[in-house]
Protein backbone atom coordinates (compact mmCIF):
# COMPACT_ATOMS: atom_id res chain seq x y z
CA UNK A 1 0.00 0.00 0.00
CA UNK A 2 1.43 3.25 -1.09
CA UNK A 3 0.27 7.06 0.77
CA UNK A 4 0.01 9.95 -1.91
CA UNK A 5 2.36 12.92 -1.23
CA UNK A 6 -0.19 14.82 0.20
CA UNK A 7 -1.00 12.62 2.79
CA UNK A 8 2.36 11.79 4.02
CA UNK A 9 2.95 15.53 4.52
CA UNK A 10 -0.02 15.43 6.59
CA UNK A 11 1.28 12.77 8.79
CA UNK A 12 4.43 14.61 9.11
CA UNK A 13 2.88 17.79 10.07
CA UNK A 14 0.26 15.39 12.89
CA UNK A 15 3.56 14.32 14.24
CA UNK A 16 5.26 17.62 14.39
CA UNK A 17 1.92 18.92 15.98
CA UNK A 18 1.63 15.89 18.74
CA UNK A 19 5.56 16.38 19.39
CA UNK A 20 4.99 20.38 20.04
CA UNK A 21 2.13 19.25 22.59
CA UNK A 22 4.00 17.00 24.13
CA UNK A 23 6.86 19.23 24.68
CA UNK A 24 4.22 21.80 25.86
CA UNK A 25 2.58 19.87 28.33
CA UNK A 26 6.04 18.37 29.66
CA UNK A 27 6.95 22.40 30.01
CA UNK A 28 3.96 23.21 32.32
CA UNK A 29 4.59 19.95 34.23
CA UNK A 30 8.45 20.85 35.02
CA UNK A 31 7.65 24.53 35.75
CA UNK A 32 4.61 23.65 38.13
CA UNK A 33 6.98 21.53 39.37
CA UNK A 34 9.65 23.56 40.62
CA UNK A 35 11.23 25.00 43.56
CA UNK A 36 9.32 28.36 43.23
CA UNK A 37 6.31 27.16 45.30
CA UNK A 38 7.96 25.13 48.00
CA UNK A 39 7.00 25.56 51.08
CA UNK A 40 10.02 26.12 53.75
CA UNK A 41 8.85 23.78 55.82
CA UNK A 42 9.07 20.88 53.13
CA UNK A 43 13.18 21.46 53.39
CA UNK A 44 12.68 22.00 57.00
CA UNK A 45 12.02 18.30 57.85
CA UNK A 46 8.95 16.30 58.36
CA UNK A 47 6.26 17.66 60.53
CA UNK A 48 7.43 21.30 59.92
CA UNK A 49 5.16 24.26 59.10
CA UNK A 50 5.46 27.51 57.50
CA UNK A 51 7.50 29.88 58.59
CA UNK A 52 5.73 32.70 61.46
CA UNK A 53 6.60 35.20 63.97
CA UNK A 54 9.75 37.12 63.82
CA UNK A 55 12.98 35.78 61.83
CA UNK A 56 9.84 35.31 59.15
CA UNK A 57 11.39 34.04 55.66
CA UNK A 58 13.70 36.26 53.94
CA UNK A 59 15.35 38.02 56.57
CA UNK A 60 18.98 38.43 55.98
CA UNK A 61 21.60 36.59 58.41
CA UNK A 62 25.61 38.04 58.26
CA UNK A 63 27.24 34.30 57.66
CA UNK A 64 31.12 33.43 56.55
CA UNK A 65 30.48 29.78 55.41
CA UNK A 66 32.92 27.11 55.03
CA UNK A 67 35.69 28.25 56.94
CA UNK A 68 35.29 31.98 55.41
CA UNK A 69 37.28 34.60 57.37
CA UNK A 70 34.69 37.36 56.67
CA UNK A 71 31.09 38.13 57.55
CA UNK A 72 28.74 38.61 54.43
CA UNK A 73 24.96 39.36 54.60
CA UNK A 74 24.74 36.29 52.24
CA UNK A 75 22.58 33.87 54.50
CA UNK A 76 19.08 34.52 54.73
CA UNK A 77 16.53 33.30 57.97
CA UNK A 78 13.20 31.39 58.47
CA UNK A 79 11.16 30.81 61.36
CA UNK A 80 9.11 27.24 60.62
CA UNK A 81 7.81 25.19 63.69
CA UNK A 82 9.01 21.79 63.60
CA UNK A 83 7.09 19.28 65.78
CA UNK A 84 5.99 21.93 68.38
CA UNK A 85 8.91 23.25 68.73
CA UNK A 86 10.33 26.66 67.14
CA UNK A 87 13.11 26.42 64.78
CA UNK A 88 15.04 28.68 62.49
CA UNK A 89 16.35 27.26 59.29
CA UNK A 90 19.48 29.36 58.01
CA UNK A 91 19.60 29.42 54.01
CA UNK A 92 22.74 29.40 52.53
CA UNK A 93 23.26 31.01 48.70
CA UNK A 94 24.36 27.79 47.44
CA UNK A 95 21.02 25.68 48.52
CA UNK A 96 22.40 24.67 51.65
CA UNK A 97 20.57 25.10 55.11
CA UNK A 98 21.25 24.59 58.66
CA UNK A 99 18.46 24.33 61.38
CA UNK A 100 18.50 25.44 65.15
CA UNK A 101 15.98 25.13 67.71
CA UNK A 102 14.76 28.56 69.88
CA UNK A 103 15.94 28.02 73.15
CA UNK A 104 15.07 30.00 76.26
CA UNK A 105 17.15 33.08 77.16
CA UNK A 106 17.20 33.20 73.79
CA UNK A 107 19.44 30.77 72.38
CA UNK A 108 19.98 28.08 70.17
CA UNK A 109 20.99 24.85 69.52
CA UNK A 110 21.54 22.52 66.61
CA UNK A 111 18.48 20.83 65.42
CA UNK A 112 19.85 18.19 63.72
CA UNK A 113 23.52 16.70 62.68
CA UNK A 114 26.21 15.32 64.68
CA UNK A 115 28.04 18.74 65.02
CA UNK A 116 27.01 20.92 67.80
CA UNK A 117 26.45 24.71 67.82
CA UNK A 118 28.22 27.04 70.08
CA UNK A 119 26.27 30.13 70.70
CA UNK A 120 27.78 32.79 72.46
CA UNK A 121 26.08 36.34 72.69
CA UNK A 122 27.67 39.76 72.56
CA UNK A 123 25.09 42.12 73.64
CA UNK A 124 22.13 41.61 71.16
CA UNK A 125 23.90 39.73 68.80
CA UNK A 126 24.05 35.74 68.91
CA UNK A 127 27.23 34.12 67.58
CA UNK A 128 26.64 30.83 66.38
CA UNK A 129 29.08 28.10 64.98
CA UNK A 130 28.75 25.06 63.58
CA UNK A 131 31.19 23.36 61.92
CA UNK A 132 32.90 25.33 59.49
CA UNK A 133 29.77 27.78 59.52
CA UNK A 134 29.56 31.03 61.18
CA UNK A 135 26.43 33.26 61.51
CA UNK A 136 25.49 36.72 63.20
CA UNK A 137 22.15 37.30 64.64
CA UNK A 138 20.22 39.94 66.29
CA UNK A 139 18.58 38.15 69.27
CA UNK A 140 15.27 40.01 68.15
CA UNK A 141 15.69 37.72 65.09
CA UNK A 142 15.59 34.45 67.48
CA UNK A 143 12.84 35.07 69.61
CA UNK A 144 11.99 33.08 72.96
CA UNK A 145 11.00 29.79 72.98
CA UNK A 146 7.74 30.54 74.79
Amino acid sequence: MSMRTSERGSSRVIGLVSGAAAALALSALAISCSGGGESAAADAGPGASAPSGSGAAGATVSCALNGALTYANACTLERVTVGGTPTLVIRHPNGGFRRFEVLSGPTLAEADGAQQAVVLRNGNTLEVTLGADRYRLDVSQVGDAS
